[in-house]
């Protein structure tokens, strides 16, 4: 079992990024859910991911709502969209270097850039999906963005270090695992409040 690290980017905004990693078994509504609620984006809004090439250029989407009329011409649901909690991230990592597009909220319009930095052999001792650096606050609904424009709300913060160094260890000796052995308020595979809006605050 592996897992996959991303960096999440918010289009426009330089300083905005957040470091995901997830397993490669888990499906892309629990990838939705981790990308959520590490950035602080409330509600129940629609959202997809779009699978993109190495020049960012869309050719899947997943999305998290099947919103489509049923169809009874459509053989065996060919033409019907692919649903995130049916679909797992392994069956669309087909890149070292995956990029993917997510969008949340379609009236407010939040689009990140995603694109697969490492593959790392699963830690036991770690509960999965996490967040592991952030750094930048989301912009409220409606208010001005501007390329590198979130000033005094920029700040990086390593979420998940190593105990036994002040330094996040990312380096080809460890293959960018952090090791901490506790995991307080991480999200978890095995926590019943794994995607609890109360884990970021």
């Amino acid at each position: 079992m592996h897992v996959y690290r991303f960096r999440v980017l918010l289009e426009d905004i330089e300083e905005f990024y957040r470091d995901i990693e997830i397993k490669a078994s888990s499906t892309f509504e629990e990838f939705h859910k981790v990308i959520k609620e590490s950035v602080g984006l409330e509600g129940m809004e629609l959202a997809s991911f779009f699978i993109c090439d190495g020049k960012w250029n869309r050719k899947k989407e997943i999305t998290l709502v099947d919103m489509s009329e049923d169809d009874d011409d459509d053989e065996e649901g060919a033409n019907s969209p692919l649903v995130m909690k049916q679909c797992k991230l392994a069956e669309s990592i087909d890149d070292p270097h995956q990029k993917l597009v997510y969008v949340y909220d379609f009236l407010n319009f939040y689009e990140f850039n995603i694109e697969l930095q490492k593959i790392i052999p699963t830690d036991p001792k770690v509960r999965y999906p996490r967040c592991v650096r952030k750094s930048g606050m989301m912009p409220k609904p409606g208010s001005y963005i501007s390329r590198g424009g979130i000033s005094d709300d920029f700040e990086e913060e390593v979420v998940y270090e190593d105990a036994s160094s002040s330094r996040l260890k990312d380096d080809d000796d460890t293959m960018g695992l952090y090791t901490i052995n506790d995991v307080e308020g991480g999200f978890g595979e095995d926590s019943p409040e794994a995607f609890d809006d109360e884990t970021y605050r």
